[in-house]
């Protein structure tokens, strides 16, 4: 793990992925904010009861390290692609070609995936929860790329294409019903079944999201996945986790190219 120590106070991670240099990212931890309480202490949320203007101010804390105002999403754990064809705010994921637009996606135990090309030419972001997984929305995300880039020979483009898959639950912690399980199942996803541990309540499941996102990336034939296989759960002085804590903040990834 690469952890950055700012002036600040702020500590980032930098993603282990290989990337054109161009392509820039980091992921925020909770430290260097002002948030206090459940929300201590860079909490990047607006939507889950922390004080508005300290939401603001760790916003702009991070803001000063990138090239615009990143794109905040209103994630709803649905399948929608932000882009600038489609530019609905509403979304739970996001694909550019521009320069210095900043992608972002918040988490607090949902999986954050981040993707770039060969050539660094198309970058995407996407919120990669149970919900949205189960439904293809790493799929579609990839569809958004291949669409803005037309490639010639698009399994070709798509064995370029490098992920990374962000700081999560980890499969230790993430116990869920029987419904999670068949989600993937009835969507197609047969091969999630290695995925799945039995848990240690009766009827319930242990789910390893990076076991998901990476057969799902596989199979759509991406070649570079990149994973560190960070559990927020765990890192309690680093990450917020919903599933530990209930009431608590959101850190975030950022994307962005030169």
């Amino acid at each position: 793990m690469q952890l950055e120590v700012h002036d600040s106070g702020l500590i980032l991670l930098r993603p282990n992925w290989e990337v054109p240099q161009h392509v820039k990212s980091f992921v925020s931890t909770r430290a260097g904010g002002v948030s206090s309480g459940l929300y201590a202490s860079l909490n990047l949320g607006s939507h889950v009861g922390d004080h508005h203007d300290h939401v603001q101010h760790n916003r702009a804390k991070v803001r000063a390290l990138l090239p615009s105002e990143p794109l905040w999403l209103k994630q709803v754990h649905g399948t929608q692609i932000w882009s600038e064809k489609l530019p609905q705010l509403e979304a739970d994921g996001a694909v550019t070609s521009y320069d210095n637009h900043v992608l972002s996606i918040m988490a607090a135990d949902c999986m954050p995936l981040l993707f770039c090309d060969q050539e660094g030419d198309i970058i995407a972001a996407c919120h990669g929860g149970w919900r949205g997984l189960s439904q293809h929305i790493v799929a579609k995300t990839v569809q958004q790329m291949l669409f803005e880039k037309k490639p010639d020979d698009s399994q070709k483009y798509l064995s370029g294409i490098s992920v990374y898959l962000g700081p999560c639950i980890g499969p230790n912690h993430f116990e869920v019903g029987l419904d999670v399980v068949n989600a993937f199942h009835q969507n197609g996803e047969s091969l999630m079944k290695d995925a799945f541990q039995v848990g240690s309540n009766h009827g319930k499941y242990y789910a390893n999201l990076f076991k998901i996102a990476t057969l799902q990336c596989q199979l759509l034939g991406i070649g570079r996945i990149f994973t560190e296989e960070i559990c927020c759960f765990e890192e309690s002085k680093l990450f917020f986790s919903h599933r530990r804590d209930k009431q608590t903040g959101r850190f975030a990834s950022f994307l962005w190219k030169h």
